[in-house]
C-alpha cells in the first residue's frame, strides 16, 4: 500500500507572507543580478554570444542550421531550441522599448535567476514550510556556484527554473497519475533545453527510486515508467533529429580538482550545516527528503564523473549540487533552532545569512565580461571592412563564437563546437595553426587569424609563429592582432 505524501497544510494559507517571501526573494536576486546590467556594456559569459546569434537565426527563420560555426560549409544545428525560443519571445518584447538583442543578453539574468529561486521556493514550501523554503532560496542566491549561472543567462539557467519544479510535481505524482504526466512534460521540457541539466534531473530520479525502494520497501516503477514514456515521446523530435545528424561525444574535459574546491564553490558555511542537514534527512527517510537527497547525491557523484574517466564538465555539476546544498544548510538550521527561543533563533539565522552572504558579495564584486572593448573594436573592423564570403577566421574556440557574433563572419570552430563529430580535428588543426603548420589555411579556406588574450593563453608563442609567416598584420590594438592571408604557402 503506498504510504501518502505528507504535505504542509498551511500551504499557502497565509498569502500575504507568500506574496512577501516572492517578494524578497525577486528584490535579493535583483540584487546580484541587475547592477551588472547597468555596470558592462556587454553580457558576461562567452557562451552567450553564440546563443544571440542562434536566436536571430531564429528571428530569421532559420532554424536547423548554423552557417557561422565550422566554417566555411557551416552545420546542422543540434542545440535543444527551448532557450532559444524563451530568448527570441523576451527579445522581441523588449524590442518594442528600443532594447538590443544585447541588451535582453544583459538581462536574462535578472530573469531566469529570480524564476530559479522561486522555482526552488516552491518546491521546499510544499514539504517543509515557508520560513525552511525562504531561507533555503537565500542560500540559493548567495552561494558562489549557483551566482556562477545566476549572473548570466543560458540554457542551464532555465532548466535550474524547471528542475525544482519537476521535482515537485512528481513527488505529487505519486498519489496522483496525472501530476506524472505533467512531470512528464517538464521532463521533456529540460530535455529541450540543456543536456547535462536533463542528466542530473532524470538520474536523480533513477536514484530516488531506488532509495525509496530500498528504504521503504515501496517500488515505484510504473511512477517512473509512465514520467519517462511521456519524456520520450515529447522528446521524441529533438532525438530523431539529433540521431540523425549526430551529436559528438567528445565534451570538453573540465578539469580536475580537489575536494577542497567544493567549499570555496559551495561556501564554508552552507557546507558545513549542511553536513548535519543531510544527516537529519536521511534519519527521516520520507519521500521528499528522498528525492532531495537523490538530488544532492546525484549531482555529487557526477561533479566526479571524471574519476571513471569521463569527460562531462566536472566543474559544471557543482552548479547543481547548490541547490540541494542550500536546502540541506537552511533544513538543519531550523532542526538545530526548534523549541528555542525566538529571539536567539531569529539573532542566529541572520548572523549566519551575513556571514555567508560575504563570498556572495566579493564574487559580484569581482566579476566581468569575457570581452573587452578592444577585442570588440577588432570583431568591428572585420565586420565592417571584409565581405561575406566563404572565407572563415581562425581563432581560439573560446573566442569564436563571440568573434563569429561581432563580426558575422565563419569561424573555424564556433559556439558549442563539441556538437560536432569533427569537432577534435578541428580543435587540433588549430592549435597546429597557431603552432607554425599553415597547410591548415587552405584545409577550412581560412582567410583571417585572429589573437587576443585568449589565444596568447592558449597557445604559447602563437604570435611569434603568425609574425614569422607570410601573413599581413590587417588591424591590431594593445592586445590584439588580426592577419589576413593572401596566398598558399607551400604544403
Amino acid at each position: 500500500m503506498a504510504l501518502p505524501i505528507k504535505i504542509n497544510p498551511n500551504y499557502p494559507k497565509n498569502l500575504k507572507y507568500f506574496i512577501f517571501a516572492i517578494a524578497l526573494i525577486i528584490l535579493l536576486s535583483l540584487s546580484a543580478t541587475f547592477p551588472l546590467y547597468g555596470r558592462f556594456s556587454y553580457p558576461l559569459s562567452w557562451d552567450i554570444w553564440y546563443h544571440m546569434r542562434i536566436v536571430e537565426n531564429f528571428s530569421n527563420g532559420y532554424f536547423f542550421f548554423d552557417p557561422v560555426s565550422f566554417g566555411p560549409l557551416g552545420r546542422v544545428h543540434t542545440y535543444p531550441p527551448l532557450f532559444h525560443i524563451l530568448f527570441l519571445v523576451v527579445y522581441k518584447l523588449l524590442a518594442n522599448i528600443g532594447l538590443s538583442i544585447m541588451d535582453t543578453a544583459r538581462l536574462l539574468p535578472s530573469l531566469l535567476f529570480p524564476l530559479s529561486a522561486i522555482s526552488m521556493f516552491l518546491l521546499i514550501n510544499k514539504f517543509y514550510g515557508k520560513e525552511v523554503a525562504l531561507l533555503s532560496s537565500f542560500f540559493v542566491i548567495i552561494i558562489p556556484a549557483s551566482l556562477d549561472r545566476g549572473i548570466i543567462g543560458s540554457p542551464q539557467s532555465l532548466a535550474l527554473v524547471l528542475i525544482p519544479l519537476g521535482f515537485l510535481i512528481y513527488l505529487l505524482g505519486l498519489n496522483n497519475k496525472k501530476y506524472l504526466y505533467l512531470s512528464g512534460g517538464l521532463s521533456a521540457a529540460i530535455f529541450y533545453t540543456h543536456g547535462l541539466s536533463f542528466i542530473v534531473f532524470i538520474l536523480s530520479i533513477l536514484l530516488f527510486t531506488i532509495l525509496l525502494s530500498a528504504s521503504k520497501k515501496e517500488l515505484k516503477l510504473k511512477e517512473f515508467f509512465i514520467m519517462s514514456i511521456v519524456t520520450i515521446i515529447l522528446s521524441s523530435p529533438l532525438i530523431v533529429h539529433l540521431t540523425l545528424n549526430g551529436i559528438a561525444s567528445n565534451i570538453p574535459y573540465g578539469g580536475i580538482f580537489k575536494i577542497s574546491f567544493y567549499p570555496v564553490k559551495l561556501g564554508y558555511i552552507t557546507m558545513a550545516l549542511a553536513i548535519p542537514g543531510t544527516i537529519f534527512l536521511i534519519l527521516r527517510k520520507k519521500e521528499e527528503d528522498l528525492m532531495l537527497l537523490s538530488w544532492g547525491i546525484m549531482a555529487f557523484l557526477l561533479s566526479r564523473n571524471y574519476l571513471l574517466g569521463l569527460d562531462l564538465l566536472p566543474f559544471r555539476f557543482i552548479e547543481f549540487l547548490a541547490y540541494p546544498i542550500a536546502f540541506y544548510c537552511a533544513f538543519a538550521l531550523f532542526e538545530f533552532t526548534k523549541e528555542k527561543r525566538k529571539e536567539a533563533v531569529i539573532a542566529a539565522i541572520i548572523g549566519v545569512m551575513i556571514l555567508s552572504s560575504f563570498p556572495a558579495a566579493e564574487y559580484v564584486s569581482k566579476v566581468k565580461p569575457m570581452l573587452g572593448d578592444e577585442e570588440y573594436s577588432a570583431f568591428m573592423y572585420l565586420n565592417k571592412n571584409t565581405l561575406q564570403n566563404d572565407f572563415t577566421v581562425a581563432s581560439s574556440w573560446f573566442t569564436s563564437p563571440i568573434l563569429g557574433k561581432v563580426s558575422e563572419r565563419k569561424t573555424v570552430e564556433g559556439g558549442y563546437a563539441s556538437g560536432s563529430w569533427d569537432y577534435v580535428k578541428r580543435s587540433n588543426d588549430i592549435k597546429s595553426l597557431y603552432s607554425g603548420n599553415y597547410s591548415v589555411l587552405d584545409t577550412y579556406n581560412i582567410k583571417f587569424v585572429y589573437i587576443g588574450p585568449q589565444e596568447v593563453a592558449n597557445f604559447k608563442n602563437s604570435e611569434n609563429y603568425i609574425n614569422d609567416s607570410s601573413l599581413d598584420k590587417l588591424y591590431s590594438t594593445g592586445k590584439t592582432s588580426l592577419y589576413t592571408f593572401w596566398r598558399d604557402f607551400d604544403k
